[in-house]
């Protein structure tokens, strides 16, 4: 699936049956709520960008049962929080690649402007954006 599509409301829970799955691009819609734990149910997963979304509540542990998952993007949403363990471990195994994009995880991770407080605590990210402004850094 690709992103930009005028798509609103929630991610249909039909969409966790595809279990064969390998990318899903999400980015520059409308979706809302928060990310499913039934997320961890799209184990052959490679790609994930939720990027530039109303996704609100934090990012389910449940994503570290993607074992597959080499690239994932959660800027510009209203996902906050941090990042979870289980998904900092796969940046060992599959995200972290010296053959992978360097932007293999990329969040709101950096001190916005106006509060100098990150909105998303992530120790595992590649690259981090400023909640407020969107300026993103790729980290070294």
């Amino acid at each position: 699936m690709w992103g930009n599509e005028n798509l609103t409301d929630h991610i249909p829970d039909s969409l966790y049956d595809l279990s064969m799955l390998e990318d899903l691009h999400l980015f520059r819609n409308s979706f809302s709520g928060s990310i499913s734990t039934q997320i961890g149910r799209l184990t052959k997963l490679k790609t994930l960008t939720l990027a530039e979304n109303n996704f609100t509540g934090t990012l389910p542990t449940e994503l570290g049962l993607c074992q597959d998952l080499e690239f994932l993007r959660i800027e510009m949403t209203d996902i906050e929080g941090s990042a979870p363990k289980e998904v900092c471990d796969l940046t060992e195994k599959n995200l972290f690649s010296d053959d992978r994009d360097k932007e293999y995880f990329k969040a709101d991770c950096l001190e916005d402007n106006v509060t100098m407080v990150a909105f998303f605590v992530c120790d595992c990210c590649s690259s981090c954006c400023d909640h407020v402004t969107s300026q993103c850094k790729i980290l070294d």
